[in-house]
């Protein structure tokens, strides 16, 4: 058959050029002359590019093989590609696809036809289908970013912008006052960090030693400093980046500076140092950057900022820095500071804008009610359950104290370190390092490790305590769920918190999922889990010692119990202890009482009981509550009781009793229930005091006028 027969065969003709390219392969020979396999020919000129033009030829084989098999099969001798071919294809193509001209150029020679790459190889949706239209909209090539700033994104893991990204770059590039939004873990920093670095890279001007930066980027703590510090150097290997914050040797400061900076990172304190002792120039600052914007904005930070943006600025003029101001959180004070100090023209760019949710889209939201005196002993119990022996877990705390002591609480079964304000700086650094590398498990922070680090795969995120502010509670649960990834995040509440808890979920836009603590049925699952997971990474070498030993253990206890022991050994699990599922106390079951009618009141419950457990039920049964609907309530049991009082109970056609497994889903009535529950027994217990008490939290109920303060404040910057 002549070559010319197989190109006929081949439609649409878009496809035939590439498809006569991939033909070009040899039939490596066996012994027996049978075909091996069908290895492409590497003599080519454009190897690189051969690979290329193979993969797509023989994607073009793909579709029109049922008709021309055995037309190709003739024309090589051979079988048709096999799935190994296909695969070595797709290897070869893989790095080089950007080198497809060389292989349009190769194709008109051979095939003497004129080639249109479009043509040929079929539109762009063809060529990537796989692709979602946020790929599309992000792609390098509609950007015009350099080859050398995309390779080294490429080394980061970036294929694409991120929205936050596509929506800013241009307006930074040239040279636009910018306030954006985004969710947490979107990609904000890479959103000025690109777009600055290609100005600069752009630029013909020499960059002599000592000269001053251009680009000032102000963070409101030394740990996301470094971190911004880290991916300006990742995407650039012209431009001079340093950090100076506190805690640290001048020394290896005054060095950057001699040689001269491009790029100035820092937080604001140590930068004014060096401006009041005569170290360090802004006056050639062409753009400014405040990181965590709402923070560098607030009370504390606010004076600093101040002083040290006088020296780059002038009030009223349109010559000052180009200002970008990024966050997750922006209140509205925010953007009046914008409104009324950048430039007559700026963007706000709000990828949050109205909608409801402001935390991460991909984080889910769980609530755990849990007394303070629990917290350590539950705190190990959900990361057991939730992240296991081998993921990362972020728990933050409200005091250093508390932080400290719960790193090392013997109920945490991984190892955990601490993350605060009192610990020196370079121990700081190698914690959030180590923290990073996997060498160990559990971060215990104070807020220092809520804004802006990125932390790769955090699976769990736990916040001993509603937050006061929602902003901290946004940023310490975008911890996790980051750059797309799935990730949950669980705050631990006391009932006096519960009116706090619903002003996170009313401002957050989210709806936290009330659940009990882990049972010990979940405990077990996880840590056997976990245990197995040991198991295999033990080496066959080290198994032989052991197998004398094991086989006496067989011997005694029988195969199940001997491993059953192990496992439990290994797991740490031995001594589970039964917890409330309403408020985490030990020694007690969660108990439901069904019933096949709407209750009216409480009181019903209370009667059902009775009828079968005795007046004394009511010295047992504490915290009742209604299940949503009424249809039936739950409530706590000594742990002592529950065998005597599932001897006792007999279903009936209106009254079912089971021990809970999880907590069900509650009527949110006032102060149902409870320990003690008021002078009527309807609401939950006999007997006592209203209990419970609590303010309405610790939300910060003066926002509104702090943000005020911030604008007169913020003026005198300028």
């Amino acid at each position: 058959m002549a070559m010319g027969e197989v190109r006929c065969l081949m439609r649409p003709a878009k496809w035939r050029a590439a498809a006569l390219f991939s033909l070009r392969v040899l039939a490596v020979q066996g012994p027996d002359s049978a075909p091996r396999a069908l290895i492409p020919h590497r003599s080519h000129t454009a190897g690189a590019a051969h690979g290329a033009a193979l993969f797509v030829g023989l994607r073009s084989w793909n579709r029109c093989r049922t008709s021309a098999a055995p037309h190709l099969q003739t024309l090589t001798g051979s079988a048709p590609v096999s799935a190994q071919s296909t695969r070595f294809a797709h290897e070869l193509a893989g790095e080089e696809l950007k080198e497809m001209p060389a292989a349009y150029a190769s194709l008109e020679e051979e095939s003497g036809e004129e080639y249109e790459p479009e043509s040929a190889l079929g539109s762009r949706e063809e060529m990537h289908e796989e692709l979602s239209p946020e790929h599309e909209e992000g792609a390098f090539s509609n950007f015009g970013i350099s080859e050398e700033t995309i390779e080294l994104l490429k080394d980061r893991g970036v294929t694409y912008l991120f929205p936050v990204q596509v929506k800013t770059y241009k307006h930074i590039y040239d040279g636009k006052d910018v306030i954006a939004q985004d969710r947490t873990g979107t990609g904000k920093t890479f959103s000025f960090a690109i777009p600055l670095i290609e100005k600069l890279q752009g630029d013909s001007q020499e960059r002599k030693r000592g000269r001053a930066p251009k680009v000032l980027v102000l963070a409101p703590t030394r740990e996301l400093a470094n971190q911004v510090t880290r991916d300006f150097k990742d995407i650039t290997k012209k431009l001079k980046v340093a950090c100076f914050y506190g805690g640290t040797s001048y020394n290896g400061q005054f060095d950057d500076i001699k040689n001269g900076i491009d790029i100035l990172v820092g937080t604001p304190g140590r930068i004014i140092d060096h401006l009041q002792n005569g170290n360090l120039d802004l006056s050639n600052v062409k753009h400014v950057v405040l990181d965590e914007v709402d923070q560098m904005l607030d009370m504390g930070f606010a004076e600093q900022v101040e002083e040290l943006l006088a020296f780059a600025y002038k009030k009223d003029s349109e010559d000052n820095p180009q200002t970008l101001l990024f966050s997750a959180t922006c209140p509205p004070w925010v953007y009046g500071v914008g409104e009324k100090y950048m430039k007559s023209r700026y963007e706000k760019i709000d990828l949050v804008g109205k909608r409801t949710k402001k935390t991460a889209m991909t984080v889910e939201h769980l609530a755990i009610n849990c007394h303070w005196s629990q917290r350590a002993a539950v705190t190990g119990d959900v990361i057991q359950v939730y992240s296991g022996s081998h993921g990362r877990t972020i728990v933050f705390c409200e005091t250093k104290k508390e932080a400290n002591e719960l790193a090392l609480s013997p109920s945490i079964k991984q190892d955990a370190q601490s993350l605060h304000g009192d610990i020196p700086q370079k121990q700081r650094e190698i914690t959030l390092k180590g923290f990073r590398n996997g060498s160990f498990e559990v971060l215990v922070a104070t807020n220092v490790a809520a804004r802006g680090l990125d932390i790769p795969e955090v699976d769990l995120v736990i916040q001993s305590s509603p937050p006061k502010d929602v902003e901290s509670y946004i940023h310490r649960s975008g911890r996790t769920g980051r750059a797309g990834r799935t990730g949950m995040c669980i705050c631990f509440y006391q009932r006096k918190e519960e009116d706090q808890l619903r002003h996170v979920e009313q401002k957050a836009g989210i709806t936290f999922k009330r659940v009990g603590v882990p049972t010990a049925t979940d405990i077990i699952k996880a840590s056997s889990k976990d245990a197995i997971r040991f198991l295999d990474s033990v080496p066959p070498s080290a198994i032989d010692y052991f197998k004398p030993a094991a086989q006496r253990l067989v011997e005694e206890k029988g195969a199940v119990e001997a491993l059953a022991a192990a496992l439990a050994h290994i797991s740490g699990a031995t001594a589970i202890e039964q917890r409330s599922l309403l408020n985490s106390d030990v020694g007690y079951v969660t108990m439901i009482l069904q019933c096949s009618v709407e209750m009216q009141n409480i009181g019903y419950a209370w009667r059902g009981l009775k009828e079968q457990l005795g007046e004394d039920i009511d010295n047992k049964v504490s915290r009742m509550r209604f299940l949503k609907g009424k249809t039936g309530v739950c409530f706590d049991i000594p742990t002592a009781e529950l065998n005597k009082i599932q001897e006792q109970w007999q279903d009936s056609r209106r009254w079912f009793l089971s021990v809970a497994t999880e907590l069900p889903e509650l009527e949110e009535t006032q102060r149902e229930g409870g320990r003690s529950g008021g002078s009527n027994f309807r609401n939950g217990r006999r007997g006592g005091g209203r209990g419970g008490g609590g303010g309405r939290g610790g939300f910060n109920r003066n926002d509104r006028s702090r943000g005020r303060g911030q604008k007169r404040s913020f003026d005198r910057a300028f």
